[in-house]
């Protein structure tokens, strides 16, 4: 016999309580979203297809999300925060005169990690253009926030930097787009291109434009 009692959040059984309930559903939906929108892709996603995954019911999926691409931009966000969060760890030791290098590797490591898997590679750097306005303003927004991060980085350790706001904004724009580009070359061509490369070739590019960048703060 289940178990069931009445609890503030709602009737617990099984020993969840409602909301822990509706939680794991969310997450039994984002794997699912995971599995086949990074397999398959979101336009071949249904419904039907998304609830079988996750072995759920329509009336869930509806309840939660309403729609397939309100799933996919929640997967997108899942797992683009995960990796905006990976890389500010690794710059968080940012400080004037710290070894740029280490810092930048550890940073394109934990991106190249995080996209080492197809799946999230696929819907963080492929899935989410052209599907919608909304869904592509989503995905420029983390673009920006990425870059963001890369010039606060760059201003941290070269406090003599002469560029101006817009020089800044193209230039670690920039950067984040080839990080993108060579994620998305990587996920095209997994058994021709080495990880250890990516990381190596992606962290010479971007030390050329620190050098660069240190140059020019000393003229």
């Amino acid at each position: 016999m289940t178990n069931s009692k009445a609890t503030g959040a709602g009737r617990t059984y099984g020993g969840l309580s409602q909301d822990e309930r509706k939680q794991q559903r969310r997450q039994q939906f984002l794997q699912a979203g995971l599995n086949i929108f990074g397999n398959s892709g979101f336009r071949q996603a249904t419904v039907r297809g998304l609830c079988k995954e996750a072995g759920l019911t329509d009336r869930y999926f509806y309840s939660e999300f309403g729609s397939i691409e309100k799933l996919l931009t929640d997967v997108y966000e899942h797992h683009m925060t995960a990796i905006r969060n990976q890389v500010m760890m690794a710059f968080a030791a940012a400080e004037p005169g710290a070894d740029a290098e280490v810092l930048v590797k550890k940073a394109l490591t934990a991106f190249y990690q995080a996209l080492s898997d197809p799946r999230i590679a696929r819907v963080c750097m492929v899935e989410l253009e052209g599907v919608s306005p909304e869904t592509s303003q989503l995905y420029h927004s983390y673009i920006r926030s990425f870059a963001d991060l890369m010039l606060n980085f760059i201003r941290t350790l070269t406090p003599g930097w002469s560029f101006d706001e817009e020089e800044g904004a193209v230039l670690s724009i920039a950067m984040v787009g080839a990080m993108r580009q060579a994620g998305t070359y990587w996920l095209l061509n997994p058994d021709t291109v080495q990880q250890e490369t990516l990381i190596r070739v992606s962290t010479q590019l971007f030390m050329g434009v620190f050098k660069e960048i240190k140059s020019g703060s000393k003229s």
